[in-house]
């Protein structure tokens, strides 16, 4: 039982460490199953609701994304932020806002799924100047236990091609910022503006060889190989009618 305290205690302690951060990006997503027959009533309830509570350029600013591909494809998810977590202390919380989502939004949803709270790896994400994206592509691994260092050094190596090759599109590394189901354990973002571009050749093997050496393509496929169990595509498409606005 002792050593069970003490591992206990420095993984509490492990976590205020990595999470005792001043600066970060992180977002509050909540996946929503709207009923079949109620998609016209929940648009209006949710786009009035952020009008109301969610608008404007601050930390409880909320976007919602249609899911269009993928495990959860049909679904919406409703996504705050970027904020932090003593943001979260002075969320919306008044009763207006609360009845409002409660009697207005909730009763055309036929389920809630996963919520969850994502942070941005900075060091190992990129993104243009005009990084303002409508559609995005997300990849969430599900990692082999105690090897997420080895991840994060490959998408780190990804994001020095990006930055040396100034590619259009964006590659963002999100990582949980609370416990997440097992098979959820990190998350990579591209944005990109039209599907046209999944048919250009961006030549990314020649690229990365060209930034990290000759044959460096072929071990990372190899490391990814020892360290990657699973992964998932979803493709989110930017509800600008249902989402807060910025004014």
């Amino acid at each position: 039982m002792r050593h069970f305290l003490i591992l206990t205690g420095l993984l509490l302690g492990s976590f205020f460490v990595l999470t005792a951060q001043e600066n970060y990006t992180m977002y509050e997503n909540t996946y929503l199953m709207v009923k079949p027959d109620a998609m016209e009533e929940f648009s209006n309830a949710m786009t009035t609701h952020n009008k109301d509570f969610h608008s404007g350029n601050n930390p409880y600013h909320a976007n919602v994304w249609m899911v269009t591909s993928g495990k959860y494809a049909g679904s919406v998810v409703w996504s705050m932020g970027p904020c932090t977590f003593s943001h979260l202390d002075a969320r919306p919380d008044s009763e207006e806002h609360n009845e409002d989502w409660v009697k207005n939004v909730m009763p055309n949803v036929q389920k809630m799924g996963e919520n969850g709270y994502w942070k941005r790896a900075d060091k190992l994400s990129y993104a243009p100047e005009d990084s303002i994206f409508t559609k995005l592509l997300i990849t969430v691994y599900d990692i082999e236990d105690w090897q997420m260092y080895r991840f994060k050094e490959i998408a780190g190596k990804v994001a020095e091609v990006y930055r040396a090759k100034k590619y259009d599109h964006s590659f963002a590394v999100y990582m949980p910022a609370l416990d997440m189901p097992h098979e959820r354990d990190a998350a990579i973002v591209w944005g990109f503006r039209k599907y046209a571009d999944f048919d250009e050749d961006t030549k990314f093997k020649e690229a990365f060889d060209e930034v990290h050496g000759e044959g460096a393509w072929d071990k990372v496929l190899d490391e990814y190989k020892d360290i990657v169990v699973n992964s998932i595509d979803e493709i989110w498409e930017l509800s600008p009618e249902m989402s807060g606005s910025f004014e």
